[in-house]
């Protein structure tokens, strides 16, 4: 598109329906810590893991947004238009569980402890286009709908479960949709109590 269009190659954004997914790696701190002698085996670590996650959200059409150290947020329905945006997101988090299983086991034959992940799901209205500043600029998505997308993701540990999602979400999904209600829950940083959802 940007070859096609490079007046799109400047600051700006457009509203959008997005479904954003952000996967974070429990106890990283930790993790890190315990390599901290070793901070290329920790980059190696790290590396396998993002290389499967990032190839599950390719392959289910989404855009990686940023690597925020060991974690990974990525978003449907733009720059493309992805009118299944929050089944794909479901799908994507729902691979990205079984890499991890996959990956673990790999981990089990090399002595490796194995890793955890959490997943926050949520859909709604956003701005997304380029955003920074005028010496760089990333493309990028902003809005209450991102925000409560990692909050959820956050609240996994919490929870005990490996993917939390939205109200928005479950009713784009519509009923049998793959996911069961959690009922309603304190999210820090809003006001009102958020419907939450889990895998089936």
């Amino acid at each position: 598109q940007l070859a096609r269009d490079p007046e799109r190659l400047k600051l700006g954004g457009e509203r959008r329906t997005l479904s954003i997914l952000f996967c974070d790696v429990r106890g990283f701190t930790t993790i890190a810590e315990r390599m901290k002698s070793d901070p290329e085996a920790l980059t190696r670590l790290i590396n396998r893991l993002l290389n499967p996650l990032s190839a599950v959200v390719i392959a289910h059409g989404g855009t990686i947004d940023k690597y925020i150290g060991d974690a990974l947020m990525a978003f449907w329905n733009a720059p493309l238009d992805v009118p299944d945006h929050a089944a794909r997101a479901l799908a994507a988090g729902r691979r990205m569980i079984g890499a991890v299983a996959a990956l673990n086991s790999e981990f089990a034959d090399e002595g490796i402890a194995p890793l955890a992940i959490g997943i926050g799901i949520n859909t709604g209205s956003c701005i997304v286009g380029n955003m920074g500043s005028g010496a760089r600029f990333d493309y990028s998505a902003i809005g209450d709908a991102v925000n409560l997308a990692a909050r959820l993701e956050g609240m996994t540990k919490d929870l005990g479960v490996p993917l939390l999602a939205g109200e928005a979400t479950a009713t784009a999904l519509g009923p049998g949709g793959g996911l069961r209600a959690l009922g309603e829950a304190r999210v820090r940083g809003r006001a009102t109590p958020t419907r939450i959802f889990t895998l089936e």
